[in-house]
């Protein structure tokens, strides 16, 4: 259980950040203490009464919150795994991405 509670606090730290928004501001939408989201953060407690708040606050399904597919990778591995699929990807699929990684600069 202490695997699923560290990687689960690393993911919803990630979603809280890529939403731009503070450990304060989160805890707020939640309506719980900051201390008890950063021990959330940090995998010294389960969610479980607040799996679906935070799931909404942060805009992403309970599913996308244990998704730690990401973390069995390394960057160099990353890279390789996408110059992999692009290959393998339709021209519309390729224009998709360009504009989602052209929009991040």
């Amino acid at each position: 259980m202490k695997d699923i509670k560290l990687l689960l606090g690393k993911r919803i730290k990630e979603l809280r950040k890529a939403q731009k928004l503070s450990q304060e501001a989160l805890a707020e939408i939640i309506d719980i203490d900051q201390r008890n989201l950063s021990n959330i953060e940090c995998g010294i407690s389960f969610p479980a009464k607040t799996l679906v708040q935070i799931a909404d606050a942060l805009k992403v399904s309970i599913s996308d919150l244990f998704d730690f597919e990401h973390c069995n990778y390394d960057i160099e591995n990353m890279k390789k795994f996408i110059k992999n699929e692009l290959d393998n990807l339709t021209n519309d699929d390729i224009k998709t991405i360009f504009r989602l990684v052209k929009s991040m600069r």
